[in-house]
């Protein structure tokens, strides 16, 4: 009788843990909020959740002098507290040296509808995304990539992890993508610093979470 009363603690005690583990991965990594962005042109909406921090949010088309088929139109959030900046093909000043944290939704100006097409599409998307990266000299070296199904789709999720010797400075990015019946859409984590803190070596994996949080509406 007494080894039968050991063995269920035992059980009760295992299974009170692993509630705990579940509740606490399920926690949000900071004070959260629910946003909702209506994306443009049937595209439907985005829902997750965001930093409290981030407490103001605009969008821009970004212009490019090759017309419509590259103009990208872009939805920003972050502190206002940090700089504010529209990147733009037209007049550019470049980007902030330093103290970027921000989350961006990057979608075409010019797209068309397709059915039956996001699944196969997003894992062709991931090995272009790659190659793209690797030529960019703010994203040369990939730290890890994964094509992840978050929702009712697939995500191709990328991290970029670099540190400036000379400046002294992180630029870490999760930069992740989807599709909408063809049309791709990004997500895209940023952070500038020279901070060395518990923020920036968190930054990767908060940002996991929040994206993990997306839910979108089918276009129509």
């Amino acid at each position: 009788m007494k080894t039968l009363l050991s063995i269920i603690s035992v059980l009760f005690f295992v299974a009170c843990n692993d509630s705990l583990n579940v509740d606490t991965i399920q926690l949000p990594p900071e004070n959260s909020k629910v946003v909702v962005t209506k994306l443009a042109d049937s595209l439907g909406n985005v829902t997750m959740s965001l930093p409290t921090r981030y407490d103001t949010s605009f969008s821009w088309t970004h212009y490019s002098d090759c017309g419509k088929p590259c103009e990208k139109i872009k939805y920003r959030s972050q502190s206002k507290t940090l700089p504010i900046t529209k990147e733009s093909g037209w007049i550019w000043l470049g980007e902030p040296k330093d103290s970027i944290e921000r989350f961006t939704i990057v979608h075409s100006g010019y797209f068309q509808f397709h059915n039956n097409v996001d699944t196969s599409f997003i894992f062709k998307v991931h090995e272009h995304r790659k190659a793209d990266i690797i030529q960019n000299p703010d994203t040369y070296k990939i730290k890890s990539d994964t094509v992840e199904k978050i929702g009712d789709r697939y995500f191709s999720i990328i991290v970029v992890d670099l540190y400036d010797t000379a400046n002294r400075q992180f630029s870490k990015k999760l930069l992740a993508a989807t599709s909408i019946r063809g049309n791709g859409i990004e997500f895209n984590f940023e952070l500038l610093t020279k901070q060395k803190d518990l923020a920036t070596q968190k930054f990767i994996d908060n940002s996991m979470y929040f994206l993990r949080t997306i839910r979108l509406s089918n276009g129509k």
